[in-house]
């Protein structure tokens, strides 16, 4: 049996003493791609600084697998480095790899190969030496995602990875994103607040809905979504998923 990668246990988060999700419980199994679904403002990125334990829940626990405590590659939402650098992409994809690096250290070969083989898995080798600020929005995004796999990461946590790029580009990250999940059997957990960029084939949805954490399936989420808007003249509608 798989063991599960990330078990979340009546789990409150917020910041201080402001609640702003509580009685989460759900789990992500090793090498599952899952969905955490819900509108702006919602909690879904609050939820994601959580598990990466940037932000402290304020109830419940978090329990990282039975071997180890996962290493997490994070491509945040919205990300942009600021194009005053003349950083390259294979210098944005480098960056994923400091951290086993001392501090002035040259950075060593094996850095680089590993560089070259991220930059291939997202199909950018051939702009590797192109500046990041030349690229389009969804090359851009495919940099980012591999200076995420150049952690070298057990779970890639994706926030909003196909908002503010063309219709075209979201297609092929998504397809992208399958492909990495297929080829290194990554655990992925991926933050969206739009209902049709969640894949056909993704079986675990965390939906965010009236501030409440439901599990359920594509069709279940797609059906809320609906009943959430049509009027409804002053009284609550509330779904319910098993």
């Amino acid at each position: 049996m798989t063991e599960n990668c990330i078990t979340v246990k009546d789990l409150t988060i917020g910041y201080k003493r402001h609640c702003v999700l509580s009685n989460i419980n759900f789990s992500i199994k090793r090498g599952e791609l899952a969905v955490i679904f819900g509108p702006n403002g919602s909690g879904k990125t609050t939820l994601f600084k959580t598990i990466l334990r940037i932000i402290p829940p304020l109830h419940g626990t978090i329990i990282y697998g039975n071997s180890h405590y996962p290493k997490f590659g994070y491509v945040p939402q919205r990300q942009h480095l600021d194009e005053i650098y003349p950083f390259t992409a294979e210098e944005v994809v480098l960056m994923g790899t400091f951290g086993t690096v001392k501090p002035f250290s040259p950075t060593p070969g094996k850095n680089r190969i590993l560089v070259e083989q991220c930059l291939r898995d997202v199909g950018m080798l051939e702009f590797k030496k192109q500046l990041f600020s030349e690229l389009s929005g969804g090359q851009k995004q495919r940099i980012l995602i591999a200076r995420a796999l150049a952690t070298q990461p057990d779970v890639l946590l994706l926030d909003e990875p196909i908002t503010g790029i063309d219709v075209h580009a979201q297609k092929k990250i998504i397809e992208l994103i399958s492909e990495l999940h297929s080829k290194r059997q990554l655990t992925i957990l991926m933050i969206t607040h739009e209902v049709h960029h969640i894949p056909k084939w993704v079986n675990k949805i965390i939906h965010i809905h009236h501030y409440k954490v439901v599990l359920g399936s594509l069709e279940e989420i797609v059906a809320l979504s609906r009943i959430d808007e049509i009027p409804n003249e002053g009284t609550d509608t509330y779904g319910t998923i098993i």
